[in-house]
């Protein structure tokens, strides 16, 4: 099962393809966007969509753009909001990196899921342009390894079914300008000026790239 055929023209749609939404399902996704691009993408197809983010000024901006998304204002760890054995699918995108103790955070998802529930995560990959990202040094834990978080997931009870590395060096010079935009010209600006390239790879398998993209199922 390892490499099935998620592949899509963009990083949404790829996401989408791997949460593979179903209308039977309940779904959970770990920290949000102030554009929700993936409760957007799936609300409609699924049975239940949740997301929890502890940033309440987040999740009021994202609520505009949503219609059923259920949204929680709580810590993931210490919320009591979250039934064990209630989501079939928990998406969690560019938030372990953010975390001192990521496996805490895998084996509460883990309690989440309902038996055989999968989980679609994606964190920055250890690769040598990284270390030119002024994000990893201010706000990152942690970059991960092929080995790192693959037996992150291996080890709190989970099987890996789908692995890719996606992205490249636009992903760097998009964070410039926007870094660029927001700090010297104090102006926000859609953050994927350069967009040919990265999208690319999420058309094919990948064996470089500076972001980790995993579907994997609970044991």
């Amino acid at each position: 099962m390892l490499n099935q055929k998620p592949f899509a023209k963009n990083r949404i749609d790829y996401i989408k393809n791997l949460i593979n939404p179903e209308k039977k399902d309940k779904v959970l996704n770990i920290g949000i966007s102030n554009i929700p691009e993936i409760e957007m993408a799936i609300e409609n197809k699924v049975k239940e969509c949740w997301t929890i983010d502890f940033d309440k000024q987040k999740i009021n901006k994202a609520a505009g753009f949503l219609k059923k998304t259920k949204l929680i204002v709580d810590n993931i760890i210490t919320t009591d909001k979250l039934k064990e054995g209630y989501f079939d699918k928990v998406v969690t995108i560019e938030v372990l990196e953010h975390l001192k103790n990521d496996v805490e955070i895998i084996k509460k998802i883990n309690k989440l899921l309902k038996p055989h529930g999968e989980i679609i995560v994606g964190v920055p990959n250890d690769a040598f342009l990284h270390y030119f990202n002024p994000v990893k040094y201010f706000e990152h834990e942690r970059h991960y390894s092929n080995e790192m978080i693959k037996t992150r997931l291996k080890n709190n009870g989970f099987k890996i079914i789908h692995y890719n590395l996606v992205e490249c060096w636009t992903l760097l010079a998009n964070l410039y300008i926007h870094l660029f935009f927001k700090f010297i010209l104090r102006r926000n600006i859609k953050f994927g000026t350069f967009n040919k390239k990265a999208d690319a790879t999420y058309g094919q398998i990948n064996k470089k790239g500076l972001d980790i993209i995993i579907r994997a199922v609970k044991n």
